[in-house]
């Protein structure tokens, strides 16, 4: 669980999209991870959008740079080459599947925050996994609103929380 920093400050690592583009990010994030160590231990909230919410719920869950760049080479060129939303949406609810199963935001080992959009509404949403992230809504909160982290992930439209 996460637990904000002994010494006050607050270090995040905020992560944008961009499909393959996660690439580039994952060869900052080796150099990044080469100088400090293991991510989820040095910051203490890690954010992100789209591809950026795969690689920080990964990262959040202890995986290295290298575990992740190893996913992405195996299932980005195949969810790419469809040429289809429906298509692309399948492959990607497959990689969920496979990527995350039913793991949910308990077993997240640092803060977290899983940026989407709930279109129906035109409403953004925040996946978090600490009470310590409620901002005063302690009494109803549910790590990842009660889904699983795959579901955040890939269908913020279907949610329908436990």
């Amino acid at each position: 669980m996460f637990e904000p920093a002994s010494d006050g400050l607050c270090r995040i690592l905020s992560l944008d999209g961009g499909g393959a583009k996660g690439f580039y990010t994952l060869g900052v994030l080796r150099e990044l991870e080469g100088l400090v160590g293991p991510l989820h231990q040095r910051f203490d909230l890690i954010f992100g959008t789209s591809t950026g919410s795969i690689i920080a719920s990964l990262l959040a869950l202890g995986k290295s740079v290298e575990e992740i760049h190893v996913l992405y080479k195996d299932h980005v060129p195949k969810i790419m080459q469809k040429k289809a939303p429906g298509a692309k949406s399948a492959a990607l609810a497959e990689l969920s599947a496979d990527v995350f199963g039913d793991t949910g935001f308990d077993a997240i080992k640092t803060g977290i925050g899983i940026v989407t959009t709930r279109w129906v509404a035109e409403t953004p949403m925040i996946f978090k996994s600490s009470v310590a992230q409620a901002h005063g809504r302690v009494g109803t909160f549910k790590p990842g609103f009660g889904v699983p982290i795959g579901e955040a992930e890939l269908h913020p439209v279907r949610l329908t929380p436990a």
